[in-house]
């Protein structure tokens, strides 16, 4: 199974339990599409670099997994339906281990490049 990263904006108008709940289904769906997920996050609300759907904040969760390109697709096609998602962006991942650390480096050390990360 390949590694991935998805990010998603959520409506800055949900509350915490909502965005919570969202993280949990968003988990869930993964597990039930043979994926397994090896790290979660929420990064809260966040002020956005432009207006996307109108907003200009929104709150951010981090979702790790392992599966196949059919988890992928059931959850895109999931973001895609529900409106509460502004925006997201699923990316592959070569080694998940490397990946969970060096993301927790950068959110505790946000002046660190990527590569400071690896090396590190």
């Amino acid at each position: 199974m390949k590694g991935y990263e998805t990010i998603c904006i959520l409506n800055p108008d949900l509350t915490e339990e909502e965005v919570q709940e969202n993280l949990e289904r968003y988990s869930a769906l993964i597990v039930e599409n043979g994926g397994e997920v090896t790290k979660t996050d929420r990064w809260g609300l966040r002020k956005l670099a432009y207006k996307v759907q109108g907003h200009v904040k929104g709150h951010m969760i981090y979702l790790l997994y392992s599966g196949g390109p059919e988890t992928v697709g059931e959850l895109e096609r999931n973001l895609r339906i529900l409106d509460q998602n502004i925006r997201f962006m699923t990316v592959k991942v070569d080694n998940l281990e490397e990946a969970a650390k060096i993301k927790a480096q950068l959110l505790e050390d946000p002046t660190l490049s990527i590569q400071e990360g690896r090396d590190g």
